[in-house]
């Protein structure tokens, strides 16, 4: 019985072992592509986890294909974010130079005399901190510099990440599909997509042979299996659930189809991995030198990649039909009746909290694209009156989350008043001072006077 339905099972602790000690490890496009999405020290640590395992890895033509034309894409992209950053830190350097600004104007003529010698003092003591401005602009500039002229270039011969995976994949890539096979899997890919069989019915409404990409690859990897009668370990960052099983939100396995299909064709184990995941596997069965941050890096990219790629996702979905606000509702609710947690449910953990948190985050950033088609299209309220029948999530849940307690705002503006109290007496007492040093001047001057007038009229009597 084991056997029969390995497809549905976890697989056990001596099941993984025979897969890490046994399998072909595969990758997919976007994990080749995020190398150069990564610092340089996260993607030599990839590459040199490849080294460690190069005679046991492979490439789907169809990846190979899809990697070697995005390739300079990706580069392109990643190098306007030098740019963008070197310009936020201008923007940032001029705005902390407006303290300038604010002396000239609260040292002019304008402000009075006593402000502007009061004032004086203070701006003076402020020029050190002008001094660590630039300092600092400098320190990040010179970062960022260094950064981009590290970065891969489009010229091949100065690509050090495609020239190690060229090295790394040679003689190791599938041979594509004649073109009679590709036409007979794209009428195959075209009725599974009509059952939401896996993989690639994510991809159903995509153009051209991009929405038939998945397929492709998924076939290849069944060939290859087949012919080498060996297990596989995918390695990819898509996250879509024709190729994940997902439950309360995570991906605890591949999809349950997947598995029973390949174990049905090759008679070997199937199993995923997102990269990040990956790392930390390779690290422990391997004894790979991997930083703890390149693996933290890794995840940061795949969950960055996963949001864009889903709004895209919730966009085309929404522009292949705008004027039918049946279809834009029914996008809606199915987003809404995947929440993991019932109506009444209180998350305990930090980590269920934060993962409740996150989920309510993206079905408001959904609905905010959705917002935004509606007003694109210009739909009446009349026609949108559907949006009534939405189902309301109850967020009177987010009343009952722990407070954050902001006591200690109270002590800061008790704190605060306290000083000002005590600045507010020092200016009375220097005020108090003031005037009994105006009075005793005053005397003085009197005194003066007095003597004065003496003089005057001892010298005439003499």
């Amino acid at each position: 019985m084991r056997d029969l339905f390995s497809w549905k099972l976890l697989p056990s602790v001596t099941d993984f072992e025979s897969l890490w000690n046994d399998a072909t490890f595969v990758f997919d496009t976007n994990v080749l592509l995020d190398l150069y999405r990564v610092s340089r020290p996260t993607a030599k640590d990839y590459l040199d986890t490849l080294e460690n395992i190069s005679d046991r890895i492979w490439l789907p033509y169809q990846v190979a294909n899809e990697f070697l034309t995005r390739r300079e894409g990706v580069i392109n992209s990643e190098a306007e974010s030098f740019q963008k950053a070197l310009s936020e830190l201008d923007k940032w350097k001029t705005e902390q130079e407006n303290l300038k600004a604010l002396k000239n104007c609260l040292t002019s003529e304008k402000t009075g005399r006593i402000v502007c010698d009061e004032l004086k003092s203070l701006f003076e003591a402020q020029e050190e901190y002008i001094i660590s401005v630039n300092k600092v602009e400098q320190t990040f500039r010179v970062k960022i510099e260094q950064l981009e002229n590290d970065h891969a270039t489009l010229n091949t011969d100065q690509d050090i990440i495609l020239e190690r995976l060229l090295d790394l994949f040679d003689a190791k890539v599938g041979e594509p599909f004649e073109e009679k096979i590709k036409s007979d899997l794209r009428k195959e890919a075209d009725e599974r997509y009509k059952q939401s069989k896996p993989p690639g019915y994510k991809d159903k409404k995509k153009e051209g042979d991009s929405k038939y990409g998945d397929f492709f690859l998924w076939k290849q990897i069944l060939d290859f299996a087949k012919k080498e009668a060996r297990p596989i370990i995918f390695i990819t960052r898509d996250r879509k659930e024709d190729w994940w099983l997902i439950r309360n939100g995570e991906r605890v396995s591949p999809h349950e189809d997947l598995r029973r299909e390949f174990k049905e064709s090759v008679n070997q184990s199937f199993w995923m991995y997102q990269p990040q995941r990956f790392l930390e596997m390779a690290r422990k069965k391997f004894m790979v030198d991997i930083d703890k941050k390149s693996i933290e890096e890794m995840s940061t990219i795949a969950e960055d990649e996963f949001y864009d790629e889903q709004d895209d996702e919730i966009v085309n979905e929404i522009d292949e039909s705008p004027e039918d606000i049946e279809g834009v509702n029914s996008i809606l609710y199915e987003n809404t009746k995947k929440l993991p947690m019932g109506i009444n449910y209180l998350p305990n953990s930090l980590l269920e909290r934060t993962k409740m948190g996150t989920y309510l985050e993206e079905q408001m950033r959904k609905a905010e694209i959705f917002d935004a088609q509606v007003k694109r299209f210009g739909l009446s309220q009349k026609n949108t009156s559907i949006l009534d029948k939405l189902p309301k999530i109850d967020t009177s849940i987010l009343d009952k989350l722990p407070q954050i307690d902001t006591s200690f705002l109270d002590k800061f503006e008790k704190q605060s008043l306290v000083n000002l109290e005590k600045q507010s007496k020092v200016l009375k007492d220097f005020e108090k001072q003031s005037l009994v040093n105006l009075e005793k001047q005053s005397k003085m001057l009197k005194d003066f006077e007095k003597h004065s007038k003496i003089l005057k009229d001892l010298k005439r009597k003499t």
